[in-house]
């Protein structure tokens, strides 16, 4: 993984809205209405931040009729994870 992409996803997850977003996303999928509880921002403001979770990889979103499920997006995290994890050592 490129640094530049995961210096993106850390900065997206530096904004609290979008880490308690982040953070509601990992008990399972919600839909953007769900969301909307949890961020305590207004509709378009919450729409700018699950667009920056998105474009930065974090979370996915599927279209369900007027609704938009959100999914975090698990192999994301755990490369992220991995990235600032100290390397074992073998002695």
């Amino acid at each position: 993984m490129d640094d530049s992409i995961v210096v993106e996803q850390f900065k997206a997850l530096g904004d609290p809205v979008r880490w308690a977003i982040v953070c509601e996303l990992r008990g399972g999928t919600r839909c953007a209405c769900e969301l909307s509880d949890v961020a305590a921002v207004s509709p378009p403001l919450l729409s700018h931040h699950l667009k920056v979770l998105r474009e930065a990889g974090l979370i996915t979103g599927a279209k369900r009729g007027r609704w938009v499920d959100y999914t975090i997006e698990n192999t994301a995290l755990a490369s992220l994870v991995a990235r600032v994890e100290p390397e074992t050592v073998v002695a």
